[in-house]
């Protein structure tokens, strides 16, 4: 059985520390986090186990049309089948090699992570599952299997079992990721509002951790009428410059007397910013107002109501979205980006001096930046690439960069964004930081594109808004067709522009340039 083991060492400061030398109450707290943890890499090795013997017997289904070989061949006299004496094999050796490489070593607390990271996860579950297909080749050649076995079975179990283990442990880390999210840190909020109001709030979620709201601090032009004048951090006017300083995540109004053109103008401010945005409404408000059809969270005596409402601000979505994202983005990464890398390497070699990727800066989910991957269609020496967008006979291409652009093939490295999280299958398109900064400034709701994962392919894409951007209004109409994509969002809706961008790319698309 392989050695789950954990590392508990914990800082202590002089203040945890009783007269015995022990920490006050680290105990029985490291007992439970040590046993917990080594309960969740077991059921780690488990679930890896049973995804090995799937996938044997997936492939004995793919090769022979049965979940289960017959074969009359004997090895060693022994009493089963060659193809179940393998499968035992398999399993034994797992265990064997999780022990000696210490695969399942995973911390157990947030911050021993640091000297473990996913990447070195996914490359120690990769190497052991490379030398658990090496061994069982071995095993095979020295007792004579090869005369016996299936070698096309072969041919597709021993490449299988390493794949799987890597896609098994991306997948489980995204759960985990989305997992530690829904419990990260309480949110922190921005209160719009000092008065009476806002304070009421701010001592409810005080008072009760549970609703996850952390209030930074208080925006109100008249700091004298606080009740908590030391955490007003400015007036209406410093939204900006506060939210320039502060890692803000909402902000709530919480000025029921407001003129609407005030909160308008709140509102904008804060998106701009991409910064979600939350009313305080009086229960007048609620009634009869416009926001009484609107869905609301009951923070104590208190009714949130968020200002945009999307499909994927639910949990449940955004999990469809992403295993979607996952599963696509493997099947591309394992079976076609391969052939196309190999080809395309050497003729973007061959075609121009300079790397086979072109790295760029762009922005992401909540305006965070992130580096957009592409194959290389420019010459080395187009600095311009990084700020000018491509145009149809761009001098700057090379000839095979405009096959590769043609055929959308230049895209293809982002499928690895996609697998990291940076990025979505479908979503609105990532632009370079310099569009982003020139456009928030000009085009109303510019950023809210950006509450959402940017994408390889979007609904402005397949309806027409690919490409380059000359103009205000050409930017315009992709931003509306983003946000009605967000507003909209549906499993559904993204396998339609699958399906509708894989149908461009095959008759050719004229904004392909």
């Amino acid at each position: 059985m392989p050695n789950f083991e954990r590392n508990t060492s914990e800082s202590i400061t002089p203040s945890r520390v009783a007269a015995g030398g022990v920490p006050i109450g680290a105990s029985g707290f490291n007992h439970r986090r040590t046993a917990s943890a080594a309960f969740l890499n077991f059921l780690q090795f488990v679930t890896d186990l049973v995804l090995l013997n799937v996938t044997y017997h997936v492939m004995l289904l793919v090769r022979f049309g049965a979940f289960f070989a017959q074969s009359p061949e004997r090895l060693r006299g022994a009493p089963w089948s060659i193809y179940a004496e393998l499968e035992i094999f398999m399993n034994v050796f797992w265990a064997a090699l999780a022990v000696m490489m210490r695969v399942y070593r995973r911390p157990a607390s947030a911050h021993e992570t640091n000297g473990y990271s996913t990447l070195e996860e996914i490359r120690s579950v990769g190497r052991a599952g490379i030398l658990l297909s090496g061994s069982l080749l071995l095993v095979i050649v020295a007792q004579g299997g090869y005369d016996f076995y299936s070698r096309l079975f072969l041919a597709y179990l021993l490449p299988a079992i390493p794949l799987v283990l890597i896609g098994m442990r991306i997948v489980s880390q995204s759960a985990r990721a989305t997992v530690r999210q829904q419990k990260s840190p309480r949110k922190n909020i921005l209160v719009i509002g000092a008065g009476s109001f806002g304070e009421r709030f701010y001592e409810t979620v005080r008072r009760e951790p549970a609703y996850g709201y952390r209030v930074l601090g208080f925006l109100d032009d008249d700091r004298t009428a606080s009740g908590v004048p030391s955490m007003v951090l400015g007036t209406l006017r410093d939204l900006d410059r506060v939210a320039s300083r502060e890692t803000v995540d909402e902000v709530v109004i919480a000025l029921p007397d407001a003129p609407d053109e005030t909160i308008a103008k709140l509102v904008t401010e804060c998106e701009n910013r991409c910064i979600r945005v939350a009313l305080l409404p009086t229960p007048d408000d609620l009634a009869y107002g416009p926001l009484a059809s609107r869905t609301i969270e009951r923070v104590g005596e208190f009714s949130l109501v968020r200002m945009r409402e999307a499909p994927l601000d639910v949990w449940s979505n955004r999990v469809i979205k992403r295993a979607f994202d996952i599963a696509f983005s493997l099947v591309v990464l394992l079976l076609i980006f391969p052939v196309v890398l190999a080809i395309s390497a050497i003729f973007i070699k061959l075609s121009s001096r300079g790397p086979i990727f072109f790295k760029q800066a762009r922005t992401g989910e909540d305006g965070r930046t992130f580096t957009c991957f592409k194959f290389r269609t420019m010459r080395e020496d187009a600095f311009a690439a990084h700020t000018v967008q491509a145009s149809r006979n761009d001098p700057r291409l090379t000839a095979f960069g405009r096959l590769l652009r043609r055929t959308s093939m230049d895209e293809l490295p982002q499928f690895w964004n996609v697998l990291k999280g940076e990025m979505s299958v479908v979503g609105p398109r990532p632009h370079m930081l310099k569009h982003t900064e020139d456009y928030r400034k000009i085009i109303a709701q510019y950023m809210v594109r950006h509450f959402v994962k940017p994408g390889l392919t979007g609904w402005a894409q397949v309806n027409g808004w690919r490409g380059g951007t000359r103009t205000p209004e050409a930017m315009q109409r992709r931003i509306e067709h983003d946000l009605y994509y967000i507003e909209n969002w549906s499993f559904l809706f993204d396998l339609t522009i699958v399906a509708r961008t894989v149908l461009c790319v095959l008759r050719g698309d004229k904004n392909a340039y």
